[in-house]
């Protein structure tokens, strides 16, 4: 399969992780090809006149260059404004420090590598076959919020802790991508068997699936996204349920943490990742949180009152390559 010649657009922020040192040798090798519409972002409010000019030049395609707040602002936009009578092709370069989104979904291989491929790809022939897959984006409702979010990973638990850490010690340092939240998981799982308290604080979550009852539990880890690949290759989701939103529940005092741990983020839980053990896995296209405290959406941390709303998009067509 072929998609027919129509141009291509590209939303690029150049505040993201990787593009702060490398931004003007990305744009000059985008800006070498006539065929794609490059617009640069400086804060949010310059997201929404992009996409509709992009829309008006009719393209086929949109690239984001950005990290993963980026990729989910302007494809939380492009589904809120609905600017395109058919929502384009989306092509995913990492341009952020984590670029989580990216690694499942979009371009692979560093930055300049990545731009030079999705530049090659729209060059030549522009074939899909076996590139395109799709996923639906979360739309999250806090109690306190005046408008939605959207994202694709969201955390609570433990993993605020991992990510303030990261922010503090690893990424301060110019540590980014699969390394920077390898080095953050390792240091968690490390606090959490030491009972260490700057990690091994839980969070009471009463968790509401789609028209489930309500089910409460003393959260130590509470992961959610519709990738199906995290960071550094971890797979932590494995229930076989109808739902595009994936989430996983390990409650404080689960069972043989570490060697559970590590066998369900390989994608290959042990015979001890069952709910009597303290793991538990479900699909679902909504989902509800009661809670108070902070969760992690796509690496940015956003304190919660009371609720979290959290539902499936349509879903959106994205190019691997």
């Amino acid at each position: 399969m072929e998609l027919p010649a129509r141009p291509a657009g590209l939303i690029s922020n150049p505040a993201s992780g990787h593009n702060r040192d490398q931004f003007e040798a990305i744009r000059a090798r985008i800006d070498a090809h006539p065929g794609i519409h490059h617009r640069v972002t400086h804060s949010a409010a310059d997201i929404a006149p992009a996409l509709r000019e992009l829309a008006a030049l009719d393209i086929g395609v949109l690239a984001i260059n950005g990290g993963d707040g980026t990729v989910s602002a302007i494809l939380g936009e492009l589904l809120e404004l609905k600017p395109f009578a058919r929502p384009p092709l989306i092509a995913l370069l990492p341009g952020g420090t984590a670029n989580m989104n990216a690694g499942d979904i979009g371009v692979r291989g560093s930055l300049p590598r990545a731009v030079t491929r999705f530049c090659q790809w729209c060059e030549g022939e522009r074939n899909t076959v076996g590139k395109l897959t799709q996923r639906s984006l979360m739309r999250v409702v806090t109690d306190n919020a005046q408008t939605a979010r959207y994202g694709m990973f969201l955390g609570a638990g433990a993993i605020i802790h991992g990510t303030e850490y990261a922010h503090r010690e690893i990424h301060s340092r110019g540590v980014r991508d699969d390394l920077s939240l390898a080095l953050g998981t390792v240091r968690t799982v490390w606090g959490v068997l030491r009972n260490d308290p700057a990690f091994n604080r839980h969070v009471a979550i009463t968790l509401t699936l789609d028209d489930g009852p309500p089910a409460q539990y003393d959260t130590l880890i509470l992961a959610v996204s519709t990738l199906q690949r995290l960071s550094f290759g971890m797979r932590p989701f494995w229930s076989d349920e109808p739902g595009a939103i994936r989430l996983t529940v390990m409650e404080q005092g689960c069972t043989r943490f570490a060697r559970t741990f590590f066998s369900i983020v390989s994608g290959h839980p042990s015979r001890n990742a069952v709910p009597a053990s303290g793991y538990r896995s479900h699909n679902a296209d909504r989902i509800r949180l009661a809670m108070r405290g902070k969760i992690n959406l796509d690496g940015e941390l956003v304190d919660v009152a009371e609720t979290v709303a959290i539902n499936a998009s349509a879903a959106l067509e994205f190019l691997r390559l």
